[in-house]
This record gives C-alpha cells, structure tokens and sequence, in this order.
C-alpha cells in the first residue's frame, strides 16, 4: 500500500512529464513554424486538396510543390 507522501510523489512526477512534454511540443512547434512552402518563402497563392491527405499549392513562381 503506498503512503500519501509517496501517492503525492507519483502525482507531482506525472504532473512534470505532462508539463515537460507540453513545453517540449509547443517549443518543436514554435521552431518548425517559419517553414515555407514555396521556395522563395513567400505563401502560395492557392492550394487545392486532391484527396487522401495530399494538398498541391501553387507557388507565385508557378511552382506545383504537393504535401501530405
């Protein structure tokens, strides 16, 4: 049987993983953001979803690039 203090314990540390996991992905997530699509970094001018996950955007330089 755990005593409270060791219960308290338990809790605290999965406090700190969620926390640390939380911080990690908004941190991944701030870092990855200035990521562009099209080459001269620039938004494409449109994108068209062509199914099963995948979107082509046109680049201004009329650049197909897909993702998915």
């Amino acid at each position: 049987m755990m005593s409270p203090r060791d219960k308290r314990r338990v809790y605290v540390g999965l406090a700190l993983v969620c926390v640390v996991l939380f911080a990690a992905g908004l941190a991944i997530g701030f870092h990855s953001r200035h990521n562009s699509i099209c080459d001269d970094g620039k938004p494409p001018k449109s994108q068209q979803d062509t199914g099963l996950g995948q979107t082509e955007y046109l680049c201004h330089d009329g650049k197909i690039v897909t993702s998915g």
